[in-house]
């Protein structure tokens, strides 16, 4: 058996002689030092993942060990792991509504099959990995195919598009491992767009896609991509497909590619708090 440690803060009142743990969902007070010290060792080291093994060699006896997990599992700390493997599919399907994209994932992948993002709105797949591309960018076309994905609980799902003079990976997704989903990834994005925000009259790019909304309703942005500015993505996506199953943590990362100097710059997908593929 595994958990994951899910985030977590660590509030100690000293004049109280108390902390306070709080999680996203939850938050409690305790006065248990050995608790308290082992959260503080899981935060410390970065262990986002434990075995209960792990934990037998931490806790004197099976029935302190098996009261602490049911503690920190009632109160969202740890939560039980979800196997989670890309190599058990049936097959990798990619699609796109880009002809650049298509051509050149066509040449480099001759066994798989990449096709116009009108056929997955007109097809239903399951059990599949499916990466979808979308330059021009839209939102109301993520939200819509992220209510597809929720639909088709047995698919794996990447999304690739330009946002801010960049190109964006996102992390898989699938609604049977209740990990982010697509639009967790985008608004993600948003908000650190918007805390970039840097004075009054220097409007950074998510505050002028906010003024093409509000004059309009609506934004498609076209990264005004070449073939070669591709190449990066299918460089990734290959790396990607040849995961062994002992890097399945990494499916939860997310790249962006600067368009100027094509530097990588890797992250972690975390829940949006306002989303409800985390319920």
């Amino acid at each position: 058996m595994k958990y994951q440690v899910n985030p977590y803060l660590i509030y100690e009142l000293k004049k109280e002689q108390t902390t306070i743990i709080q999680t996203k969902e939850s938050s409690f007070a305790t006065k248990n030092s050995f608790l308290i010290n082992f959260l503080n060792f899981l935060e410390e080291n970065s262990i986002d993942l434990i075995s209960y093994n792990d934990m037998k060699s931490v806790f004197n006896d099976e029935k302190s060990l098996q009261e602490s997990i049911d503690f920190l599992v009632n109160n969202k700390i740890f939560s039980f792991y979800k196997e989670r493997h890309l190599s058990n599919k049936k097959e990798i399907l990619i699609f796109s509504n880009n002809t650049d994209f298509v051509d050149l994932a066509t040449m480099f992948w001759e066994n798989l099959k990449i096709k116009s993002l009108n056929e997955l709105e007109e097809q239903c797949y399951d059990n599949r990995i499916i990466i979808i591309c979308l330059n021009p960018f839209n939102l109301s076309e993520l939200k819509k195919l992220a209510k597809k994905c929720k639909e088709h609980p047995s698919n794996i799902y990447k999304f690739i598009f330009p946002y801010n003079h960049s190109i964006y990976i996102s992390n898989y997704y699938s609604e049977e491992w209740g990990n982010p989903c697509p639009l967790c990834f985008f608004y993600s994005i948003e908000a650190q767009l918007r805390g970039s925000q840097t004075g009054v009259d220097n409007l950074n790019f998510q505050v002028m896609v906010d003024l093409f909304y509000r004059e309009s309703g609506n934004f498609e942005y076209d990264g005004l991509l070449d073939k070669e500015d591709w190449i990066s993505v299918i460089n990734e996506l290959n790396k990607e497909f040849k995961l062994p199953e002992t890097m399945s943590n990494k499916i939860d990362d997310v790249l962006k590619i600067d368009l100027s100097t094509y530097s990588l710059s890797y992250d972690t997908c975390y829940h949006w708090e306002m989303c409800d593929c985390y319920e």
